[in-house]
């Protein structure tokens, strides 16, 4: 008998014990479902806020959280005109002729032809912005001797190459993109020569582009 007592009495604690653990961990159980709860009716207007973090990020706004800040870059300014006791303060020194060249070189090589962009936020789905391309003269210079200008994005674009040939816009292109790529462009010109420019397709100018729209 008092073996069976004692059996007895060692289950009645356990399963008091494992009660008081369960009912103590009942509120934990429900905080957790409550959370997992809001977070998937809350699922639609989550995604949309992170979303607009991304962008905002991509598009070069700043984000502030507490005493936290990711903002626009900002760096050393460059002021035009002489050399200056300021210009010694922080590092900056004088060409000595090697960098002016090759700036002129280049120049020369591309036969003043610049390749630009421009961004606008897109309306096309899964897109950030829509790009427009094309190529400027360099002050003085014209694009009279410029046939066409052909353009290539890389294997997002399915490797193809696309001509533009109206110079009367600057041979441009339109795209949209999701993120910043590289864009190559091959100029040919009238006598047969070619010469190809690259250019980043950044989105750093795009929290002014936003803010234009928004002030329009």
């Amino acid at each position: 008998m008092s073996a069976t007592t004692g059996m007895t009495s060692n289950t009645e604690s356990a399963k008091l014990f494992f009660d008081s653990a369960f009912w103590s961990a009942v509120p934990s159980i429900v905080w957790v479902l409550l959370i997992a709860g809001l977070v998937w009716w809350l699922r639609a207007e989550l995604k949309a806020l992170l979303s607009a973090l991304v962008s905002r990020l991509k598009s070069g706004g700043p984000i502030k959280v507490g005493s936290f800040e990711i903002g626009p870059a900002s760096g050393l300014v460059a002021a035009p005109g002489d050399f200056s006791n300021e210009d010694t303060r922080v590092g900056v020194y004088v060409d000595d002729g090697i960098r002016a060249k090759e700036r002129d070189g280049l120049y020369q090589v591309t036969r003043d032809v610049m390749l630009v962009h421009r961004i606008q936020r897109s309306n096309q789905e899964r897109q950030l912005y829509d790009i427009l391309i094309y190529v400027i003269p360099h002050k003085g210079a014209s694009l009279a001797g410029v046939s066409k200008v052909e353009y290539f994005f890389g294997h997002h674009w399915g490797n193809k190459i696309y001509p533009s040939t109206d110079r009367s816009r600057g041979f441009p292109i339109v795209t949209a993109a999701y993120g910043p790529f590289l864009c190559t462009a091959r100029v040919c010109f009238n006598d047969s020569a070619a010469v190809t420019l690259m250019r980043y397709i950044d989105f750093e100018m795009g929290g002014l582009t936003q803010a234009a729209s928004k002030s329009a």
